[in-house]
C-alpha cells in the first residue's frame, strides 16, 4: 500500500528494482502541478496586494513609498505562505483529493518508542510511559518496546526517575513492552547526542525508532498505524504525525489548544498535498527509519562561534532535509491520531520557547547553499527564518507608516475610509490571507453536526472562535516584538540557554508579568503617543495591535490563572473534543496519575545504575 503513487518518491531507494527506477523517472513531470497549486496563489496574491498598494500610493514620495512597498510585498509574502496552505487543505477536501491512508503492521519489524527527557517531572514521565505500555499489553500491538532516555543533571532529579521507573517496574503488566530506562553520565549535544547514543547502544536491534517529547503521548492505534504505514513503504524514511495539545487549563494554553485542534488538520491538508514526500519533520511524535537515519542524517557542526555557529539547535528540519536528499521519503500525516503533546501554559513560556526556536532557525541559513538538499528542503529552511522575520518586517512597516503620516505623506492617507479603492482591495487580500483558511475550516466544522458537536455545539464553537480570535488579536504584537528583540539579540551575538521547558499550568506573577512583558507596553505606549495628535482614524486603524501592546502585562498575568481557564471549560468555552470524549489512552494517564502510590526511595547503588532495563521472561518482569 502505497500513502502516495509517486515512484520518484522512493527511486532512490535500496529496495527498488531497476525496472522501477526507470519508471519513477518518467514520473517526474506529476509533481509540477501540485508545487504550481502552492507557489502560484502565493505569488499572484503577494503580487495583487502589491500592485494595490502601489496603486493606493500613487503621487506619494518614493523617499518613504519604496520601502513601504517593499515590505508591505515582504509582509504579504510571509500570509500568504501561512495563510493559503489552509485554504488549499479545504479545496482538496471538498474536492474528495484528501488524505487517505490505513496500514497494518507486518509483524515482522521492531520499533522502538524513545522519550529523551532533561530536567523534567519524573511522576509526569513516567505516568505517560506507564499509560503506554498498559495501552499497548492490552492490544493487539507487539514488537514495540519503550525507552526512557535521561540527560538529567539534576542529581535530585534523577533520584526522583530512578525512584518512578521502580514503581513502574513493579507495576508494569505482565506481557507487556519491554521498557528500559537509560541515564547518560554526560549530555554532550543535548537531545541530537541522546538520541545518538540509543542508536549506538541499541539501533542495531530496531527498524524503527518512534521518537517522543517529555510532553508527549501516544495510543497504540497510532503507534500501530506509523508502524504499518512504515512497514508498506520501504522507500520511507521518517513520517511526521500531528501532535494536538491537551492537558493544559490556562485561558492562554486554552485557546491555543483549540486554535490547533480546529485549523491544524486542514492546514496540514494542504501542505502534505503539494509537499507529498518531501514533508517536514518536527522533532518529536514521528517514526524515523533507524538505518537510514543513521547513515544520512547526521548533523554538521556549523563554523564560527554561537548563535549562528557550532551545534545546531533546531534539529528536526535539518534531519529531514539530509533524509530526504538521501532519497528517502519524509510524510506528514493531516488525519487526525490519538497523538498528544503539551504546550507552555502562559505567554512568557510560550515567548522563552520561541526565543529558542529562533535562534535555532537563524542557525539554518548557513545550510541553505548545503549540497544535495532539494528545493523543498531548502524551502523548508527558509521558511523557518521568514517566519521570525515576520516581526521585524511588520514593525518597520508600522514605524514607516507612522513615520508617512506624521510627515503628511500620501501612502498612510489612502487608508482612510472611502480614500481608495485600491486601499480596500488591499485590505481585503490582506484579510483573506489572515483569516481565510480559518473561517473556512469554521464553516466546515460549524456545518457538520458530528464536528460541532465535538466542541460543544455549534453556538459554543462559534462562542470559542471567536474567544480565540480576541486571544489571538491580543498575543500577535507581542510576538512581532518578540521576534524583533530576538533578531536583534542575534544580530549582537547574544545566545540564549536551551534548558528543559516548563511543563505545568503555572501562573505568571505580576511582578514577573512587568519584567517580560514591559518591553512590548512600553512600546505601545510610546506608539501612542506618536498617534494621538494624528486623530481618531489613526487610533482605530491601529487598534487591532495598539491594543495587545498596552495590555501586555495584565493580559500575560490573567491568561496563565488556570482557575479562569477552568471556568471557560465549565461555561463550555475553548472545549476540545478530547475534552469531552477523552480517549482511552488519555483516562489511562489521568487515571493512573491520581492513584499513582508514593515511590520508593532508591538505594546509593541503584542511584549509580546508568543503564536500567525491564525484560520479560516466563516469570514476569525481572530488572538487568
Amino acid at each position: 500500500m502505497k500513502l502516495y503513487p509517486n515512484l520518484l518518491d522512493h527511486a532512490a531507494a535500496d529496495e527498488m528494482p531497476p525496472l522501477l527506477r526507470v519508471h519513477a523517472l518518467r514520473e517526474a513531470g506529476r509533481l509540477w502541478p501540485r508545487r504550481a497549486g502552492f507557489a502560484a496563489p502565493v505569488l499572484l496574491l503577494t503580487l495583487l496586494g502589491t500592485v494595490l498598494a502601489a496603486v493606493a500610493t500613487e503621487g506619494t514620495g518614493d523617499a518613504l513609498r519604496l520601502p513601504l512597498l517593499g515590505l508591505i510585498a515582504l509582509n504579504l509574502l510571509v500570509q500568504a505562505l501561512g495563510g493559503w496552505p489552509g485554504v488549499l487543505g479545504f479545496l482538496v477536501r471538498r474536492l474528495g483529493g484528501g488524505f487517505k491512508a490505513a496500514a497494518a503492521p507486518t509483524g515482522r519489524s521492531r520499533t522502538a518508542v524513545v522519550m529523551p527527557i532533561h530536567n523534567e517531572d519524573p511522576a509526569a514521565v513516567f505516568a505517560a510511559i506507564g499509560a503506554m505500555a498498559r495501552a499497548i499489553a492490552a492490544s493487539s500491538l507487539r514488537g514495540v518496546d519503550l525507552f526512557v532516555l535521561s540527560d538529567t543533571r539534576d542529581p535530585h532529579v534523577a533520584a526522583e526517575e530512578e525512584a518512578e521507573f521502580a514503581t513502574l517496574r513493579a507495576e508494569a503488566p505482565a506481557g507487556g513492552p519491554l521498557i528500559r530506562y537509560r541515564r547518560r553520565t554526560g549530555n554532550a549535544r543535548r537531545k541530537v547526542g541522546n538520541l545518538a547514543d540509543f542508536c549506538a547502544r541499541w539501533g542495531g536491534d530496531y527498524d524503527y525508532m518512534l521518537v517522543l517529547d517529555a510532553d508527549s503521548l501516544m495510543s497504540p492505534g497510532a503507534i500501530a498505524t506509523l508502524v504499518g504505514l512504515m512497514d508498506a513503504n520501504p522507500g520511507v524514511g521518517i513520517i511526521q504525525s500531528v501532535p494536538y495539545p491537551v492537558g493544559r487549563e490556562t485561558p492562554f494554553a486554552r485557546a491555543q489548544q483549540f486554535a490547533q485542534r480546529l485549523y491544524t488538520s486542514m492546514l496540514v491538508e494542504g501542505l502534505t498535498w503539494w509537499q507529498q514526500s518531501d514533508g517536514n519533520y518536527w522533532g518529536h511524535n514521528a517514526i524515523l527509519r533507524i538505518a537510514p537515519f543513521v547513515r544520512h542524517c547526521e548533523l554538521p557542526v556549523l563554523p564560527g562561534r554561537e548563535p549562528w555557529g557550532g551545534e545546531i539547535l533546531c534539529h528536526d528540519v535539518v534531519e529531514a532535509g539530509l533524509m530526504r536528499a538521501a532519497g528517502y521519503g519524509v510524510w506528514v500525516l493531516p488525519e487526525i491520531l490519538e497523538s498528544y503533546e503539551a504546550l507552555p501554559a502562559n505567554l512568557v513560556d510560550f515567548a522563552a520557547r520561541e526565543r529558542r526556536w529562533c535562534q535555532g532557525n537563524f542557525q539554518h541559513t548557513a545550510l541553505l547553499r548545503r549540497p544535495g538538499l532539494r528545493s523543498v528542503g531548502r524551502f523548508h529552511l527558509a521558511y523557518g527564518v521568514l517566519n521570525y522575520l515576520c516581526g521585524p518586517f511588520a514593525l518597520a512597516f508600522l514605524a514607516l507608516a507612522t513615520a508617512d503620516v506624521w510627515l503628511g505623506g500620501g501612502a498612510m492617507a489612502a487608508l482612510r475610509p472611502g480614500a481608495s479603492a485600491a486601499a480596500a482591495g488591499l485590505v481585503a487580500v490582506t484579510a483573506f490571507l489572515l483569516y481565510g483558511a480559518k473561517a473556512l475550516t469554521l464553516a466546515d466544522a460549524v456545518l457538520d453536526p458530528a464536528q460541532a458537536r465535538a466542541y460543544g455545539g455549534r453556538k459554543r464553537l462559534l462562542a470559542s472562535a471567536a474567544l480565540e480570535q480576541l486571544a489571538a488579536f491580543a498575543t500577535t504584537p507581542l510576538l512581532l516584538v518578540f521576534y524583533t528583540r530576538y533578531t536583534l539579540a542575534l544580530l549582537r551575538g547574544r545566545t540564549v540557554r536551551w534548558d528543559a521547558q516548563a511543563r505545568d499550568d503555572r501562573g505568571v506573577s505580576w511582578q514577573e508579568g512587568w519584567v517580560r512583558m514591559r518591553v512590548p507596553f512600553l512600546v505601545g505606549l510610546a506608539w501612542l503617543a506618536l498617534l494621538l495628535p494624528l486623530g481618531v482614524t489613526w487610533l482605530l486603524w491601529a487598534a487591532p495591535l495598539l491594543t495587545g501592546l498596552l495590555i501586555a502585562v495584565p493580559l500575560a498575568v490573567l491568561s496563565s490563572r488556570a482557575g479562569l481557564g477552568r471556568a471557560l471549560r465549565r461555561a463550555g468555552l475553548l472545549l476540545i473534543p478530547e475534552e469531552i470524549r477523552p480517549t482511552a489512552i488519555l483516562r489511562a494517564v489521568r487515571a493512573g496519575a491520581a492513584v499513582q502510590p508514593p515511590a520508593p526511595q532508591p538505594s546509593s547503588a541503584a542511584a549509580s545504575v546508568s543503564t536500567t532495563s525491564i525484560r520479560r521472561d516466563t516469570s514476569g518482569l525481572v530488572q538487568t
